[in-house]
């Protein structure tokens, strides 16, 4: 079955939207590092109140969160070029398929959801 190609567009626009969403989110996290400990402070406390943790499980919790950041990051600093370079040719492959007037408006939609993050 043929898709019309206005569903084509959608469909890309839509992907390439949530997958910049997803990398803004992900970039974002691992950028401000500041926040990263307050993040892992707000998990342990919550995780303190839902779970009723002791003295001695809070610790080790905080000890596997700590021992296991070293590889998200690494995994991240991997991955995130191979990911940004995706978003950029799908960005690009939109761009081709758009009127002048129309990339205007995209590259704005793309800016506000992405807070900076788009090319």
């Amino acid at each position: 079955m043929l898709l019309p190609s206005w569903l084509k567009g959608t469909s890309l626009l839509a992907v390439a939207l949530a997958a910049g969403i997803a990398l803004g989110v992900s970039y974002e996290r691992r950028r401000l590092s500041a926040h990263e400990a307050t993040g892992a402070h707000h998990m342990m406390d919550r995780l303190h109140d839902e779970l009723g943790l002791d003295s001695q499980q809070r610790q080790m919790i905080a000890a596997i969160l700590a021992r296991r950041q070293g590889a998200l990051d690494s995994t991240w600093h991997t991955l995130q070029p191979h990911v940004r370079a995706t978003l950029d040719s799908a960005h690009q492959e939109i761009v081709d398929v758009l009127r002048p007037e129309q990339v205007v408006k995209y590259r704005q939609i793309v800016e506000l959801r992405h807070h900076g993050t788009a090319r």
